[in-house]
Formats: C-alpha cells, structure tokens, sequence
C-alpha cells in the first residue's frame, strides 16, 4: 500500500500561504465585480478616476522609476491591444482599465507618464506603484517605489495642476466628484510578512495581531486620501471603492 508522506512543517505552511493566496484572489474578483455592479451607467459618470496602490492596479508609474519591480518586457501585455508591454502588471488590461471602459472613458494616465496634462487631466490619474504595501518597510527589496505617502503627495500636486488648468472651483468639484479605487494589503503579506521564513513582522506580530494592525494602519491612510479630496466645510458622499 502506498502511504503518503507525513506532512512536515514547511509542507504545511506553504499549503497555508497557497490557500490565502487563492482567498485573497477570489476575493478580489468578487471585489471587482461588485464594484463594475455598483457603478452608475455611462451616460451618469462624466468623472475623474483616481487610483492609488498596487501592482493589481499599476498601469506604468514603475516604468519611470529605478525599481526592480517592473513589467516592461514580455510576457507583459501580451493580451493588450497593441500586444507590447505597457507597465501593467498583467498579460493585457487590468482593473482600472476594465472600470473606466464600463463607465464610457479613457483610461487613466500614469502620474509619472509626460502625456498626463492639459485636457488628458481631466480624466484622473493612476498614481499606483508595484511592490506598495500599507506598510512603509513593506517593498524595501524594490527600492524605488511610490510608497503611499508619496502616492498621496502626488496627489495634491496634481491638484495643483487640475487648478491651473481650470480653475480652484471647478477642479474643487472635479476633485468631490471623483471615482477613487484603492487597491492595498497583498504585498503587507506577500512581499513582507511571508517574505522570508523568519521575516522582522513575523516575529514581531502572530499572524492575527498583525492583520489588526494592517487595519488600524489602513484607517490613517483612508482618512488622508478623505481628506485631500473634501473640502471640509462642504457636506458630500465620497465614491471610494476600497479593497
């Protein structure tokens, strides 16, 4: 009779880290398309998009970055329409690609990318950066990556841009108005907690404890991404999808 193996240590924690994976995969999925359900018809959504986060929504920012987090060589948009690779972390579109074509509008612009001004900043950016994680230590093997802070600082520079184009009332009101996906956590995992087997978080924190931190660091970024897009003394409904 064949016998299986008696399953070690690692077996198990690598079935473990696999399972998560699958979970946080399907989750996201189910995120996604919830998120396309939840949005007005084309005709109703004359809006800016704002993205912030990570590779799941990076569409070329790391290009213009000195980062070894990259996807700018095949087998990298393979699928996409001119079947090069364009900086997103996926074989053709990717999430914010798939919600601005729902609503009707032109994808995105990276940041970084020199073709985001005049009229094309009156679409939104995507200030997402591969390897980002809530954490700031997390994606330290990347170098140079936009971190949530300098997502954020980037931000209000591009309102900055949006005022000198048409105005601090209309890019005020362009700015409530806007769709905003935020896209955070895996790397927190991935690329940090699980990174090697020993990681400083995995000692620092037991899985459990760790997740109740991600949130409680999760909520200060939310609150400054609400922040910089109210005007405090102006009572509005934010659109922020979050996952």
């Amino acid at each position: 009779m064949c016998m299986k193996p008696p399953m070690n240590e690692h077996y198990f924690t690598h079935s473990m880290h696999r399972s998560l994976l699958l979970t946080m995969s399907a989750s996201v999925l189910a995120t996604v398309l919830a998120v396309i359900g939840m949005l007005a018809t084309p005709s109703e959504c004359a809006r800016t998009f704002f993205v912030f986060g990570d590779s799941l929504v990076d569409n070329g920012n790391n290009n213009y970055l000195m980062t070894t987090a990259r996807a700018d060589s095949p087998p990298y948009g393979i699928d996409f329409p001119t079947h090069r690779p364009t900086g997103r972390f996926s074989n053709g579109k990717n999430i914010p690609d798939i919600i601005s074509e729902h609503l009707g509008a032109e994808p995105t612009l990276p940041y970084l990318s020199p073709e985001l001004r005049g009229q094309k900043l009156l679409v939104g950016a995507n200030f997402a950066s591969a390897g980002v994680g809530i954490l700031n230590d997390t994606g330290i093997q990347f170098v140079d990556i936009l971190r949530m802070s300098r997502q954020l600082h980037f931000f209000g520079e591009y309102q900055g841009k949006l005022r000198a184009l048409v105005g601090a009332a209309r890019a005020r009101q362009l700015v409530r108005r806007s769709l905003t996906l935020i896209t955070l956590g895996g790397n927190d995992f991935v690329n940090n907690y699980y990174l090697i087997p020993f990681s400083l978080r995995s000692r620092q924190f037991a899985l459990p404890d760790y997740v109740r931190y991600l949130v409680s660091e999760y909520k200060k970024i939310l609150i400054v991404c609400a922040l910089d897009r109210l005007d405090q003394s102006v009572h509005v409904e934010p659109t922020c999808y979050i996952y």
